[in-house]
């Protein structure tokens, strides 16, 4: 049944005296007058019925309403309603919160609401409630963790008031009860994330920075240790132009290579530079920061991971300067080689080719056309220094080139240095173990060169008579040994013969290493090189 509009049914009862009224005015005139003022009192006393009748209809009406809307506004309403006795038990709740506890309405009403809680909840909740007794009227909020009927937990957010319905009535908790799993969780892992970061942040070891429009917003403790500085309210604000020179070694301004730097950031979403600053010793620093965009709580800040590089372009400086002695080095082993091929063309081949010309020579002597005998000897002469010549010219081919080594292999050529450099009393033997086969030309020759410069040295400088070349596969190396009984290798000339120079460069360019162990009686000389994978 659709209840009456108050307002249509206001109006129709207006007609309806207007009518009455008119009807008691057109009594005929002979009634007698008190006939006609008892029926004016009759109607009048039947409006005033109606009227009440129709108000009584009417308020019905609005109460039927303000129930509907009460039922939409509480029991239907998204969040949870309920209301605590003073001992903690449900006294009315909505089906919101009986969906929240996983129960029905009936078995909700009359229990405490503690009952839902882990023990140790139970405590905050009694704090609560006792928080809303001791500040009547005023609205509280709390976060609890609950649990359902069946167990299943969930995080809720309560929200009450303490109040009494009159006048020395008992005191009520009515509560609001909203499931915030969800935020919470997103709040709890959002804090865990920050904690990372912030402990990623302040526990590196490479100094960390946070930059907007180039002045510091947040540093750590290795970029305030970096820039000698003992708190953070030294740095925090500052621009980074003023711990770092205004010019750079290269002559270019600090400032301007920030700038250009911190302009690709946004575009290119990374940035590396590197420069450099002056310690309070006066000594160059080299810095390298990465920069990269980031977004904190709505601002655009620049985060710079931050490392001291100075050792590094030491290296790489020291690395050079190697490289230079090395190349220096190679090209000073080729002039002297080349000095050493020309003095024995010079003083040796050109020597015996020119004694050879002047033997030739003498066939126009008038002599060694007359005597024979004469002749001959001419003629022995001139094989003999031609023999001499062409045997120093293989030598010397052989020491360019070794034929040995291309024909037979490393052994075989390592072998004939050994018979070649054992000259009496040295006697000079070989040994190998564990030789692989296939290795590269470039090493091959390089452990030859080796082996010959350590034979050369030994009979050169040892005055030893006994020595041995050992060469043998050990793991990922290849290790060449000379050992010898001579007078030892003195500490003092170390790197003063172009030969052990030479030797040393091949070690290194062939990044391996050599180690030297030497006194009277017994010199060992260890060189191991990587074999190639």
């Amino acid at each position: 049944m659709i209840p009456p509009d108050p307002h249509t049914a206001l109006q129709d009862l207006r007609a309806r005296a207007e009518r009455r009224r008119l009807s008691v005015a057109a009594l005929p005139a002979e009634e007698a007058p008190g006939m006609q003022l008892l029926m004016q009192e009759l109607q009048v006393h039947q409006l005033e019925l109606e009227m009440q009748y129709e108000e009584l209809l009417i308020a019905q009406t609005e109460a039927a309403n303000s129930y509907t809307q009460y039922l939409d506004l509480y029991d239907f309403a998204p969040v949870g309603y309920c209301t605590l006795a003073a001992t903690g038990t449900i006294e009315q709740l909505n089906q919101q919160t009986a969906q929240l506890l996983g129960a029905t309405h009936e078995q909700l009403l009359g229990r405490r609401l503690a009952v839902f809680m882990p023990l140790p909840e139970r405590t905050q909740l009694a704090e609560f409630l006792a928080r809303l007794q001791a500040n009547p009227g005023q609205r509280f909020s709390c976060e609890i963790l609950m649990h359902r009927r069946d167990e299943s937990p969930f995080v809720a957010q309560v929200d009450g008031l303490a109040t009494t319905s009159g006048l020395g009535q008992e005191l009520t908790y009515r509560l609001v009860l909203l499931d915030v799993t969800a935020s919470r969780e997103a709040r709890d892992e959002l804090a865990r994330s920050e904690a990372r970061f912030r402990a990623t942040f302040e526990q590196s070891r490479d100094g960390m920075l946070l930059l907007d429009h180039h002045r510091f917003v947040d540093v750590n403790d290795a970029a305030l240790w970096m820039l000698r500085r003992t708190h953070r309210q030294q740095v925090v604000g500052h621009h980074v132009a003023e711990f770092w020179p205004e010019y750079q070694p290269d002559g270019r301004r600090s400032i301007d290579l920030l700038g250009h730097c911190l302009t690709r950031v946004p575009t290119e979403g990374w940035c590396r530079l590197e420069w450099a600053r002056y310690d309070s010793a006066g000594q160059i620093v080299w810095d390298e920061i990465a920069f990269s965009p980031i977004l904190v709580n709505g601002q655009a800040l620049v985060h710079g991971t931050w490392r001291d590089i100075t050792d590094l372009k030491r290296m790489q400086q020291a690395k050079l300067d190697q490289q230079q002695q090395l190349a220096q080095a190679v090209l000073a082993a080729e002039e002297s080689e080349k000095r050493r091929i020309a003095e024995s063309l010079h003083n040796g081949l050109a020597q015996l080719l020119y004694a050879a010309k002047l033997s030739l020579e003498q066939f126009e002597a008038e002599q060694c056309q007359q005597d024979p005998k004469v002749f001959a000897q001419a003629q022995l002469k001139v094989a003999n220094l031609l023999a001499s010549a062409i045997t120093q010219t293989r030598t010397l081919a052989h020491e360019l080139v070794p034929r040995t080594l291309e024909d037979f292999g490393l052994e075989a050529a390592i072998q004939d240095i050994c018979a070649d450099y054992s000259i009496a009393p040295l006697r000079l033997t070989c040994h190998f173990a564990d030789v692989p086969d296939g290795l590269p030309s470039h090493l091959t020759v390089a452990i030859y060169r080796m082996a010959q410069e350590l034979a050369n040295n030994i009979v050169k400088h040892a005055h030893a008579t006994q020595a041995k070349l050992s060469l043998r596969a050990d793991g990922q190396a290849l290790e060449l040994r000379a050992e010898d009984n001579g007078i030892g290798f003195a500490a003092d000339s170390q790197g003063k013969g172009l030969g052990w120079q030479a030797l040393q460069d091949r070690v290194r360019l062939l990044n391996g290493t050599l180690q030297l162990d030497s006194q009277p009686g017994r010199t060992c000389i260890a060189i191991s090189l990587p074999l190639p994978s």
